[in-house]
Formats: C-alpha cells, sequence, structure tokens
C-alpha cells in the first residue's frame, strides 16, 4: 500500500493536479459522479432535518436518524473517493515519469 502524497501537496499543487485530472476522461466522468453523491448526501441530510422538525410518531424519528447517519455516509464517502482517485492519478503520473 502506497502512502496518501495528495495530503503532501500545497494548495497550488492540489488545485493543478485537480484541474489535469478533471481534464481526462475518466476524471471527468468521476468528477459527475462524486458531485451526484455528494448532492444526493446533502439532499438526505436535509430530509432528515426535515423529518427531525415534523416528527409526529417514533418511526419518521427511526427513519431520520437512519436517513441522517447514511447522508454522512454518502458525503464522507465522496471526498474519501475524490482523495483516493487524486491519489492514484498523482502515482501514475510520477510512474510514468
Amino acid at each position: 500500500m502506497y502512502k496518501l502524497k495528495y495530503y503532501s501537496l500545497t494548495k497550488e499543487e492540489r488545485q493543478d493536479l485537480k484541474e489535469k485530472f478533471y481534464q481526462t476522461d475518466f476524471g471527468s466522468s468521476m468528477r459527475a459522479r462524486l458531485n451526484r453523491l455528494l448532492i444526493i448526501g446533502i439532499m438526505a441530510f436535509i430530509f432528515s432535518i426535515f423529518m427531525f422538525v415534523t416528527n409526529t410518531n417514533i418511526w419518521e424519528i427511526v427513519m431520520g436518524v437512519m436517513l441522517l447517519i447514511a447522508s454522512f455516509i454518502f458525503i464522507i464517502a465522496s471526498f474519501k473517493i475524490r482523495v483516493k482517485k487524486l491519489n492514484d492519478y498523482l502515482v501514475k503520473k510520477a510512474k510514468k515519469k
């Protein structure tokens, strides 16, 4: 297992890496997928808060908690997968040189 080189980059280098990665075919498709995953997570978070506010019975509270947990998983997974794919791209780019 290789170390995450992404975290050792400066802010400017991270921006350059993101721009280069998103210009590739795989990067542009991954960006769309990860943005979709993030939007679903944010919408689920908002809906779970709505379920807490309008709690009429215990079942809605339980469903709201489960939806809140799932939305956090979606949001965190979106960022983790994004960093993992950027790191994979960085490692492959370094091996080509």
